[in-house]
């Protein structure tokens, strides 16, 4: 029987135990709360899924007989993907399973500060009653929302931006201008949307070039009035130049869902900032996106176990070692 481990608890139950255990193999639970209880956990597993730990070099260097990680979300920066390669191991994602979920919650966070609903909400509670307190709001059909990043999120972000009539422009260097005429989209450089734009919303994944891209630089040119969200990765953004931003005056808000370290500490100035709408990492979740990143992850790991390399196949270069796996048919 196959061995397959989580590296966090995922308890209740979840849609991969029913699908794994149709193909032969058992579902342990994990725990993981450092290196070396990883290590110790997942060395002879035949497959990964992994939700939050970090699945580093010395844990990839350590299995035995690993077939497949997964990484049970879209992004996979928490799997050293470089050592995974170097193993023979195929490391995949879940890429379409929240897409709708995280451009609502985007668009919650824009309206949310836009329409200065918590704001509203913290002065009721402490007995007030004044909207000239919460002013200017600004009308969002004068708007301007800047993505960073057009992938299919902010694609369907803008879908729904269109709707409350904001103006919509996008800096990704992957997509030609033809594809962002097509959704309506101005493309532009990503100095030009930071300077330009009135939100800016962070949908880039996080990776070596993306780590820090929205730093000094990017704060120094924005609107007094800009506002920063990001539901895609905390560290795309750099949380030092962010609160300098924010302590200074030099942006107007921010609205995050993702931060560099989660949870953040108790001492960390963006908990307690009123001009910060904060939330635990929640974009991707609903109860649909739940149960179909669980049974995209584990049909993924049947695919390998079955001879075939698994869907969402993140590190292609593997193929030159794994040649005893054949193309997926992608069903």
């Amino acid at each position: 029987m196959y061995r397959v481990v989580t590296t966090d608890l995922l308890r209740p139950t979840i849609p991969e135990e029913a699908i794994l255990k149709e193909a032969g193999a058992s579902l342990t639970y994990g725990d993981a709360k450092t290196e070396a209880e990883l290590i110790e956990l997942t060395q002879d597993a035949d497959a990964i899924i992994d939700v939050y730990a970090p699945v580093t070099a010395k844990v990839i260097n350590s299995l035995k007989k690993c077939r497949i990680i997964v990484r049970r979300g879209i992004g996979y920066d928490s799997v050293d993907i470089a050592a995974a390669t170097a193993k023979g191991i195929p490391v995949a994602n879940v890429q379409d399973y929240c897409i709708e979920e995280v451009a609502d919650h985007t668009m919650a966070l824009l309206l949310s500060v836009a329409r200065r609903v918590v704001k509203g909400v913290k002065q009721i509670e402490s007995g007030g009653w004044n909207f000239r307190a919460l002013l200017p709001v600004p009308a969002l059909k004068e708007s301007t929302l800047g993505l960073v990043g057009f992938g299919k999120i902010p694609r369907a972000v803008a879908e729904r931006a269109r709707c409350f009539g904001l103006e919509i422009q996008t800096s990704d260097p992957f997509i030609p201008p033809e594809m962002a005429a097509e959704h309506g989209v101005k493309l532009v450089s990503l100095e030009e949307l930071v300077k330009s734009s009135d939100f800016i919303s962070v949908h880039a994944p996080l990776n070596e070039k993306t780590r820090g891209m929205i730093s000094q630089r990017e704060f120094a040119v924005m609107k007094p009035s800009a506002v920063l969200i990001n539901t895609a990765r905390g560290p795309v953004v750099d949380e030092v130049a962010l609160i300098e931003a924010l302590k200074s005056g030099r942006i107007a808000a921010a609205a995050l869902d993702v931060m560099t370290k989660e949870p953040p500490d108790p001492d960390n100035p963006l908990r307690k900032m009123g001009n910060v709408i904060l939330t635990p990492h929640l974009a991707w979740y609903s109860e649909r996106s739940a149960r179909l990143a669980g049974e995209k992850a584990g049909q993924d790991i049947v695919r390998v176990f079955n001879g075939y390399f698994p869907k969402y196949l993140v590190n292609p270069d593997v193929a030159k070692i794994r040649t005893d796996l054949k193309q997926t048919d992608k069903d």
